[in-house]
């Protein structure tokens, strides 16, 4: 319990900067899952010519840039700084003693990595709801610059006038931002239990890039349907916005591909942000007098 409060310091301190170096990559992922059919098909092509047209602060850089900052600040400092209690809690209740037999440990194993992922989905769905009206502001607010680009639908953003409006898609947010938390944890601390266990690689900066890698391509699988459905429901117009409505327009236009669309784009943003982000958070957890995650 004493923990708790470096735990959640340290993550939120690392959530807090992360996006003041990566939110160019959000807001292209965002603009590309909301772009018209007729956009080229190019993610590449895409970006040179938001580039060209609007300029890298304008186009990408500042769309949503103080709200991204906020929204992940508060919930990665819950969903990570959480995680370890709540992993430790319930491995507890389990029960996780050694066994010698090679089934048992094998069991034992496929326990503990089931708890991590239960963990993190339990973590991340608290944190991602009360961090639900900054993420929606900051979702919109990227989608009417690409809406104004293409010269139609929501041309300047605005704050919702309803307290209910502010939690407009929370369902899928929540539910996106738990797949990608169990994603996330499972991958970073199994990952760097694993190397440990077997003397791959020592608990050190190496190790914590390489889980890091690991964790943001299991934390964009697990959330990308999710993550492709709330930002459409978050971005559409509040006379027509409909999850039921989201799921279909997204199925109808692009089949099932359409719920990955972004995904490379999110495994490019979200290896680099954990990396950076890992990096912060287990330096500061030994500032703050903690052991390494």
């Amino acid at each position: 319990v004493n923990e708790l409060p470096r735990n959640i310091a340290a993550a939120a301190l690392a959530g807090f900067f992360q996006p003041a170096i990566f939110n160019p990559l959000d807001c292209l992922r965002i603009r590309w899952q909301v772009a018209s059919c007729s956009t080229t098909s190019s993610m590449r092509a895409f970006f040179v010519q938001i580039v060209n047209n609007e300029g890298w602060w304008k186009g990408l850089h500042r769309p949503g840039l103080p709200l991204n900052m906020g929204a992940v600040a508060i919930s990665q400092g819950l969903r990570m700084g959480l995680y370890p209690s709540v992993r430790d809690g319930l491995l507890l209740i389990a029960g996780h003693g050694v066994s010698d037999s090679t089934g048992a440990s094998k069991m034992m194993e496929l326990k503990r990595s089931a708890i991590m992922g239960l963990s993190g989905f339990s973590s991340g769905a608290l944190a991602y709801f009360v961090a639900t009206p900054l993420w929606l502001w900051k979702t919109r607010m990227q989608v009417a610059v690409q809406q104004q680009s293409q010269g139609g639908g929501l041309q300047v953003f605005e704050f919702p006038s309803k307290f209910s409006d502010c939690f407009c898609g929370g369902g899928p947010l929540v539910v996106r931002g738990a797949l990608l938390t169990a994603g996330q944890m499972l991958g970073y601390d199994y990952t760097k239990g694993a190397c440990k266990e077997r003397e791959l690689i020592g608990d050190g900066p190496l190790l914590h890039v390489f889980a890091a890698v690991v964790a943001g391509i299991l934390a964009s699988t697990f959330s990308a349907p999710a993550d492709v459905v709330m930002t459409r429901h978050q971005s559409a117009a509040a006379k027509s916005r409909s999850l039921r409505r989201s799921v279909m327009t997204i199925w109808i236009e692009r089949g099932m591909p359409g719920f990955f669309r972004g995904w490379s784009a999110n495994v490019g943003r979200l290896c680099p942000v954990f990396i950076f982000g890992s990096m912060i958070y287990e330096q500061t957890r030994r500032m703050l007098g903690l052991a390494y995650m």
